[in-house]
């Protein structure tokens, strides 16, 4: 008996299915009979017990349930927001309970969207307005989306909150900077569509505020806290330089430049200047153009742009300015499409400081005789070694400087305005999907970098100072990939005795294609009584125009296969799901080996494929189709089936995923709805026609080289150059949001 009393007694305490029933005919029913309960059960000093809890949560889901969206029929104000419940939810906002805060800023916000009048009484009520600030900062993610959500339902009707008489409210700690946390939280939990719903106008007067937080923040001490006059936010520095990121990804940029005038800044004003340089030197042989930007000099010229730039370079206190401007730029997969994956990967890197060897990197190269190969070579020293970034200062880099040691700042498209304007306009100049860029700066009679050769074709520009550049010849045979890891020079077997010098000086332009090795030295003694720091300095600024694996000619051959099948199958008499349209899909993902393997032998399939770039002339287009031709004929002609089956044999006996990587980038490509294809683990779909097939050998090679004959036969250039275009807007899209992003964080003072 005892005991059935206990239970009965528990039952009418916290049991919800013991709480009274609403009624929306009695407008005093909440005050009468709800209220009192709410207030005991969340003043009671075991306010921890579950049952109470329990009660709290049904009494506030009951009570969102009736003012739902769903339930539009009219309320009474009386019944919407009992004076009761409103005295009771800044008590409940900021509760430990993330259940209890989470339903009660749902309430909010549901009420407020309800009606005007009851969006105007919360924003009028101090304590709940401060209850909901609070929940802002709360250490649940539940409770911080809910309190953001609340605030965006508040915002709906463009009510007054009155943070201004907050700040002189003693109840409330600091609100506006727990109104910028609350911004940065919705900032950085929002998706692509959320983000392109802020009105232009308002992203233009945020950015100001945060740009100016974010500088403060970072010429204060090297803390994670952010602080502002009014006070500490929540949140870190991480925070803010990713809301300043998501905000600038998709802003335009304050400064670009047309092809045109980039045509005349580099090549010079000659009409087919540049008709030349891609028919005759464009990943074939140096080019030296000399003073083309001393005769371009003027208001609006590139090299002018340039030299304004980096005029500060010349002032002894450079150094200091150069320092405090320094992020640290994260890597980016090279065939990442989506920003937002990129900004997840990232997690707290944005806007840390360098990183020795990825952001920045402090070396010379000293001569010395090689025992082994009996001649002089270059061994190259950085100057940090094992040293932490963090010991980065004016005085190191004076140090470094005097001791011969080049700095390479690489990166600087995300770092700097100007550069990110040429980078930006060379990319559609040359039909890539983005151009990477570097600086060095190299005291007198020194070498930085050691005699190397790059996986990308360089444009170096010359800024200040001058320089001597050697380039040695290259094999014929020989154009490296983008990414793939670079060979030895000795493997190379190069010439020694050939080679081209070249003295570059202020505004000259000197170009080399990738594969070719060169190193360069400065040649003047610096004046030790001068002050100028330019004085025997010399500054250059390196474009490397990477040509990404889906935009040189082999991969223009791949997108061929891909769209000329994509026709293939929807004139197929073959249903989807049976066994002879698997075998050709397979036979036709072995045609892409295929090309591959040629492309290892033949140059021609590495080269850029410049199908995207501006129409500049007839005898350019002309050239780029006459490329495809010839490719087409080696495939019909030279291909090998018998080496590309046993080839893909061994790597599904192996289970060698890493050989098929570089077909990855083949899901990036406009693919049927039907199409199960994972581009991710391309050896999935060899491994059980290799397995299971036990068709003659003969007889497969028949069908491959049916597939192969029709494929040269119908094959639709404008096709593939359509999707080409597709790809690339896709692959230029993220460069720009991630280009953009960076250039937010890079500090002015």
């Amino acid at each position: 008996m005892e005991e059935r009393r206990r239970r009965r007694k528990r039952m009418k305490i916290g049991d919800p299915s013991s709480a009274p029933l609403y009624s929306s005919l009695d407008p005093s029913f909440f005050d009468l009979k709800v209220f009192p309960l709410m207030l005991a059960a969340a003043s009671a000093a075991d306010a921890q017990n579950p049952s109470f809890r329990s009660l709290l949560k049904h009494f506030l889901s009951a009570h969102l349930a009736l003012i739902t969206p769903t339930t539009r029929s009219p309320l009474p104000l009386s019944i919407l927001l009992p004076p009761g419940l409103l005295s009771l939810l800044p008590l409940l906002l900021t509760s430990s309970c993330p259940a209890l805060a989470v339903l009660s800023a749902q309430l909010v916000g549901a009420a407020s969207l309800f009606s005007l009048e009851a969006n105007l009484i919360i924003v009028l009520d101090k304590d709940i307005v401060n209850g909901l600030l609070r929940a802002l900062v709360s250490r649940s993610r539940r409770v911080v989306v809910a309190a953001c959500n609340a605030v965006l339902d508040l915002s709906v009707n463009d009510s007054p909150i009155d943070f201004l008489s907050l700040l002189h409210d003693e109840k409330c700690d600091s609100p506006l900077p727990l109104v910028l946390d609350a911004a940065l939280i919705l900032i950085n939990t929002s998706d692509e569509g959320c983000l392109q719903c802020i009105p232009y106008e308002l992203i233009e007067k945020v950015l100001p505020l945060l740009k100016d937080l974010w500088e403060n923040s970072c010429n204060s001490e090297l803390t994670n806290n952010l602080n502002m006059e009014q006070g500490r936010l929540h949140s870190k520095k991480y925070d803010l330089a990713a809301s300043l990121f998501r905000l600038s990804m998709d802003y335009v940029l304050p400064l670009t430049w047309k092809t045109d005038e980039l045509v005349r800044g580099i090549f010079g004003d000659e009409q087919f200047a540049f008709e030349n340089f891609i028919l005759n030197y464009w990943e074939v042989s140096p080019l030296h153009i000399n003073g083309t930007w001393n005769s371009l000099k003027g208001d609006h010229s590139i090299f002018n742009s340039l030299s304004n730039c980096f005029g500060y370079m010349k002032d002894k206190n450079f150094l200091a300015s150069l320092l405090g401007m320094l992020v640290s730029c994260p890597p980016i997969a090279s065939d990442e499409l989506d920003i937002f994956s990129f900004l997840k990967e990232a997690n707290n890197l944005l806007g840390s400081q360098i990183i020795y060897g990825q952001d920045i990197r402090i070396l010379k190269t000293s001569k010395i005789t090689s025992e082994a190969m009996h001649e002089i070579v270059g061994k190259e020293a950085h100057f940090f070694k094992d040293k932490l970034t963090d010991e980065l200062s004016v005085q190191t880099f004076k140090e470094a400087l005097q001791d011969g040691y080049t700095i390479a700042l690489r990166g600087m498209e995300f770092r700097n305005t100007e550069v990110a304007a040429i980078t930006e306009g060379l990319s559609n100049l040359f039909g890539q999907p983005s151009v990477g860029a570097n600086i060095y700066l190299t005291p007198p009679k020194s070498q930085g970098l050691a005699k190397h050769y790059d996986d990308h074709c360089v444009f170096v520009w010359q800024i200040f100072g001058q320089k001597q550049w050697r380039i040695f010849p290259r094999s014929e045979a020989f154009i490296p990939r983008l990414y793939e890891p670079l060979g030895s020079l000795q493997s190379m077997s190069q010439d020694e005795v050939r080679y081209m010098d070249v003295l570059i000086k202020e505004g000259d332009v000197l170009y080399i294609p990738r594969g070719y090795p060169h190193e360069a030295h400065t040649i003047i003694n610096m004046d030790e009584s001068h002050e100028d720091y330019a004085s025997g300095y010399s500054m250059h600024l390196t474009i490397g125009i990477e040509v990404e694996p889906p935009f040189d000619w082999e991969g223009f051959t791949h997108i061929a296969i891909h769209c000329w099948n994509q026709k293939q199958k929807h004139s197929s008499i073959y249903p989807i799901d049976s066994e002879m349209f698997k075998q050709r899909s397979v036979l036709v993902n072995m045609l892409h080996v295929v090309v591959r393997q040629m492309a290892d032998k033949n140059t021609e399939f590495r080269k850029a494929c410049l199908i995207t770039s501006p129409p500049f002339s007839s005898n350019i287009k002309l050239k780029q189709e006459t490329t495809f031709d010839h490719i087409i004929e080696a495939i019909n002609k030279s291909s090998s089936f018998s080496e590309t089956f046993d080839l893909i044999v061994t790597a599904v006996q192996e289970n060698n995923e890493d050989y098929l990587q570089w077909m990855r980038w083949l899901r990036h490509l406009r693919q049927e709805r039907f199409e199960k294809l994972d581009f991710d683990r391309p050896l999935e779909f060899f491994k059980e026609f290799v397995l299971l097939n036990y068709r003659p050998f003969k007889e497969v090679m028949a069908e491959f080289s049916q597939v192969k004959s029709d494929f040269c036969r119908s094959v639709v250039f404008e096709d593939a150059a359509a999707e080409l275009n597709v790809l690339l807007q896709k692959y230029r899209k993220t460069r720009e949001q991630y280009m953009k992003g960076m250039l937010s964080l890079r500090r002015t003072t």
